[in-house]
């Protein structure tokens, strides 16, 4: 709306309400400003994308994607987001004008196809869990390398990474306030996945568990039946058994919860899985890494933008910007990487370190954290309840500056999205 006179709050809202009824595919008396992003509109990061493109240019706007003013990590953040606050973050943005979103592909052109990239042998298992009555009652076996082992429970590979004292987060004006101030932590030697968890070892998962009440399962993953995304979901029940779909075996897990995730850490770790609403503390622990144990295995113990360093995201880097505006996708289109291909890859040889999907991590999210003194503490992780579990890495959505190691972000819980999965960490066996 450059060059024109403002409009009220009440305005924008109204128009808001009627650019998302369009987008959404909702009829425009019911929707209102009221409206919970997520819980009533059952909107992910890819919706979301479309919706902030929408209404740019039918507003006249720039959202910032990756302002250093912490008031747009509310979109993400906000529990619960409403219509009401998009508006808001529209209103104080007026005058600003649409962008060109080549990032985002606002051009209408659909990106060129991803090539296939090279790829290691997948060992990550389905089927069902059933461990011999003789078991020697180990979780791991060693692998020829001194630094990785292979879970037996999942088949996942592991790397062992050494103690370190770690730089966190980045200085640079520019980058968005949650990043600041740099700082170091004392981080101890861990275990971490070498991919993503597949949606072939979330199906072992769900077979290998004591029955799991639809209420629970409705927490992890089960999505409701009106929510659009259904057609996206990777797996299925066939009478008693999950298995995924035909295609999606090495998939990362996606449209799954914190919930979902940190449950299925803990059974991977030989804990109980029904803990999984802990909250990371004393009797609740969780296997998803923290915020620092991430950002250490995406890059190591010194700064750098990414995990390969410094230079410029390459489509042979790195699954991301496979979204253009307007795109729909079947499931076997969307544009996911298998969890075993060498991309975003870290220098301790981590798959998916940057881009792909996101990955949910142990902490909640606070903007602030890393300004208290908790932040630089050894092993650091923030427990303070908040709104929303952090997440990392970016995803196969979205622009490459979401991608950068020290990119942080959250959502609430029980989120789920298109472009969202998780890995595990693990104590070093003895």
């Amino acid at each position: 709306m450059a060059g024109v006179k403002h409009l009220q709050l009440e305005d924008v809202e109204r128009r808001v309400c009627d650019i998302a009824a369009k987008q959404l595919g909702f009829a425009r008396e019911r929707i209102s400003p009221g409206l919970r992003i997520m819980e009533d509109l059952h909107i992910d990061s890819l919706d979301l994308i479309e919706l902030f493109m929408e209404i740019e240019q039918g507003l006249d706007v720039t959202l910032p994607e990756n302002s250093p003013n912490p008031v747009y990590k509310s979109v993400f953040t906000r529990q619960p987001f409403r219509l009401a606050d998009f508006a808001e973050l529209v209103y104080l943005q007026q005058g600003t004008g649409a962008p060109d979103r080549k990032s985002w592909r606002a051009n209408g052109k659909q990106p060129p196809k991803a090539a296939s990239p090279p790829s290691i042998p997948f060992t990550q298992l389905g089927g069902r869990w059933l461990p011999h009555t003789d078991d020697d009652g180990l979780l791991f076996d060693w692998l020829p390398s001194a630094a990785s082992l292979r879970r037996r429970s999942d088949g996942m590979r592991c790397v062992i990474l050494p103690s370190a004292l770690v730089t966190i987060g980045c200085d640079a004006p520019e980058r968005p306030a949650d990043e600041r101030p740099w700082h170091v932590v004392a981080i101890d030697s861990f275990l971490i996945d070498c991919e993503p968890v597949s949606t072939t070892a979330y199906c072992r998962f769900l077979n290998s568990i004591d029955h799991a009440a639809p209420e629970i399962l409705a927490d992890w993953f089960i999505l409701d039946p009106s929510d659009k995304r259904n057609v996206h979901m990777p797996i299925e029940q066939v009478t008693s058994e999950w298995r995924p779909l035909p295609g999606t075996e090495r998939w990362p897990m996606i449209l799954v919860s914190w919930y979902g995730a940190n449950a299925y850490s803990l059974w991977a770790n030989g804990q109980l899985w029904r803990d999984y609403r802990g909250d990371g503390g004393a009797g609740a622990p969780s296997f998803l890494p923290s915020e620092a144990q991430w950002e250490y295995a995406a890059r190591g113990d010194t700064y750098h933008e990414f995990p390969w360093g410094d230079e410029p995201p390459a489509a042979d880097r790195l699954r991301f910007d496979q979204h253009f505006k307007g795109a729909t996708y079947r499931l076997e289109t969307l544009p996911m990487a298998d969890v075993n291909d060498l991309l975003g890859m870290s220098p301790f040889g981590l798959h998916h370190m940057a881009g792909n999907v996101w990955q949910w991590c142990r902490d909640w999210y606070d903007e602030a954290f890393y300004s208290r003194a908790e932040a630089s503490l050894p092993n650091s992780v923030n427990l303070a309840p908040g709104t929303a579990r952090s997440e990392r890495g970016g995803s196969w959505i979205g622009p490459a500056s979401l991608c950068r190691s020290s990119y942080r972000r959250g959502r609430p819980p029980g989120a789920r999205g298109r472009c969202l999965g998780f890995r595990c960490v693990s104590f070093i066996p003895s």
